[in-house]
């Protein structure tokens, strides 16, 4: 099976977003302030990496993003951690294509 370039920077994209994931942990955990800094440093570095992917990707509509919910949708309060008006998956993303775009639908935390 040959994947497509489509495929392959998906793949990538995904990786991108899993490794910064776990440096922003390990940061969180780290006691020595050399090695956090270190962490810092590696994770802004993946970030940045992961912006030039998704701007490749998105440039050739291979990664499509919803709109944003209207501000009132945001004035209306919180509840239960998910802003009222907003379900979950909200503000989510995926391709076309629909296949290898689990990853891509997780929301972060914040």
């Amino acid at each position: 099976m040959q994947l497509s370039d489509k495929d392959i920077m998906t793949d990538l994209l995904l990786g991108t977003k899993f490794i910064s994931s776990q440096y922003h942990m390990a940061v969180l955990e780290s006691a020595n302030d050399r090695v956090r800094n270190t962490l810092i440093q590696l994770n802004n570095d993946e970030i940045n990496l992961q912006k030039q992917m998704f701007n490749l990707m998105h440039d050739r509509n291979w990664y499509q993003v919803r709109p944003a919910a209207s501000s009132a949708a945001w004035q209306t309060g919180t509840t239960a951690g998910t802003t009222a008006g907003l379900g979950a998956g909200a503000g989510t993303t995926g391709t076309s294509a629909g296949a290898g775009t689990i990853g891509m639908q997780q929301q972060m935390p914040y």
